[in-house]
């Protein structure tokens, strides 16, 4: 089984999440996106092991530390491959336009959707899920969903970003709600849901 651990940082309030085996050091983080201060101490207080950094998109609020990170701790960081060049360009990460200071932080591992990494000690199931970012991807651990700003509870993410698009996040939040079983679902912004809930509740399921 294994412990989930989330830090709402920054002014964004983006959802940074700790991901290990119960009894175990190793550790993926996703989206280190603020307060780098906040994340280094959670790493020091429970003395994890950091073995990667796991990018849901590449928009500002979520990758802000990623550079920092991977320098304490030498993670690699993985993305979609659609979204690589937002870890660089400001302008495409959207940093350009708002308070945030995203230093370069290039990938080392590319994702395509599909994939499952063996990382940490657990195995973790890539899929491609567009329509807030075009390379947006969720992480699928045992049953829990790391899903970004794809799904909200009861709601969706944005889609009016210059790669956004409304078709591609219907089929992608129908794609995470047709997954066979009952799933934990950790998005990248609020409150923790679940599939039973969202297909009771969320706008967009059927909606294809």
């Amino acid at each position: 089984m294994i412990k989930v651990d989330k830090l709402s940082l920054g002014l964004m309030e983006v959802n940074c999440y700790f991901i290990r085996n119960e009894g175990s050091r190793e550790c993926v983080v996703i989206d280190p996106g603020d307060r780098f201060k906040k994340i280094k101490s959670f790493i020091d207080e429970n003395d994890l092991d950091i073995k990667a950094i796991l990018l849901t998109h590449g928009h500002y609020d979520h990758i802000g530390q990623t550079k920092a990170l991977k320098e304490l701790t030498g993670a690699d960081i993985y993305i979609h491959k659609l979204d690589a060049d937002k870890l660089t360009d400001p302008n495409k990460s959207l940093a350009a336009y708002s308070y945030a200071k995203c230093e370069p932080a290039p990938a080392d591992k590319l994702l395509e959707g599909g994939e499952v990494l063996r990382l940490a000690g657990m195995y973790i199931k890539v899929i491609h899920t567009p329509g807030h970012s075009a390379g947006g991807a969720c992480y699928i651990i045992e049953n829990n969903i790391f899903c970004g700003d794809t799904l909200f509870k009861a709601s969706f993410g944005r889609y009016d970003f210059y790669d956004g698009s409304f078709e591609d996040i219907v089929s992608s939040v129908n794609k995470i709600l047709s997954l066979e079983g009952e799933y934990n679902i950790y998005p990248g912004h609020g409150e923790d849901t679940t599939s039973s809930f969202e297909r009771a509740a969320n706008p967009l399921y059927k909606r294809v």
